[in-house]
């Protein structure tokens, strides 16, 4: 964002405390209008909306939607929480993945892709230089999240045993196989098994089998899914579709390299 340099009349100045009170720094533009039509027609309160647009104290996320610049000094939006802007791009989603995990102190680092899992539909927005992902998931997978504060708003962030299967679910990649070993090894007892192997009883045989095998890897119980998966003795899953090695107890395809590099790591 570039800063401009035009000083807020005390009256904009009032207005947007307003907004922020009421509606808080992230705010739609029904929202802006709501507040600056109570000291202004209807075409000076759109003009001046414009205006504060132009001079940068409101910085637009996507059409109708904006942060609310409230830093004078500054002019920074940098305060502002990416999984709160998250939420207010989608309502009806949670954040998943790398920025669950970072969220539990689990990733130490932030990538340039926040994926949030919703019903509705596919889609993505980019702002300062992050690109916001919904990927859209069936009605029966919507769970395993709760929500947290932040910044005095209230976010949906999925449970770390969630965020897991929701890689699983999405990507089926070698970096992906060893990125969750790597978390469910160093992280070993930060994690509810129980409650991830009931998260993936409710998904198909071959997530069942994909954790059931990581849960064997890292030596944690997987009795429930293997129960579950040896009623269903057919076929078998991959990974990905350079996996190689075969494990007959969960009659699944996985990466021997990535487990022995584990492995090695760990000694």
């Amino acid at each position: 964002m570039v800063a401009k340099h035009t000083i807020l009349s005390n009256k904009d100045s009032k207005l947007i405390g307003k907004v922020i009170v009421k509606y808080g720094d992230i705010v739609t533009a029904g929202s802006l209008l709501k507040i600056f039509q109570k000291e202004y027609s209807d075409f000076a309160a759109r003009n001046r909306i414009h205006q504060l647009k132009k001079n940068g104290w409101l910085v637009r996320v996507k059409q109708g939607l904006y942060v609310v610049v409230s830093d004078i000094a500054s002019r920074s939006i940098s305060n502002v929480s990416l999984l709160r802007i998250a939420q207010a791009l989608n309502n009806k989603s949670y954040i998943s993945m790398d920025y669950a995990l970072n969220y539990y102190n689990m990733f130490d680092q932030y990538t340039k892709i926040l994926v949030s899992i919703t019903t509705t539909r596919t889609k993505q927005y980019e702002f300062q230089k992050i690109i916001f992902k919904f990927a859209k998931i069936a009605n029966n997978y919507y769970f395993g999240f709760s929500k947290k504060r932040i910044e005095g708003k209230l976010v949906n962030i999925a449970d770390l045993e969630k965020a897991i299967i929701d890689y699983l679910y999405l990507y089926k990649t070698s970096y992906v196989f060893s990125l969750i070993l790597e978390k469910l090894t160093n992280y070993k007892n930060d994690f509810d098994f129980e409650k991830m192997q009931n998260y993936a009883l409710r998904y198909n045989i071959t997530i069942q089998r994909k954790v059931g095998f990581l849960l064997d890897a890292i030596g944690a119980n997987s009795q429930k899914l293997f129960n579950k998966a040896r009623q269903d003795n057919k076929g078998y899953s991959r990974f990905s579709k350079n996996s190689k090695k075969f494990n007959s107890k969960w009659r699944l395809y996985y990466d021997d390299r990535i487990i022995k590099q584990e492995r090695a790591s760990n000694r």
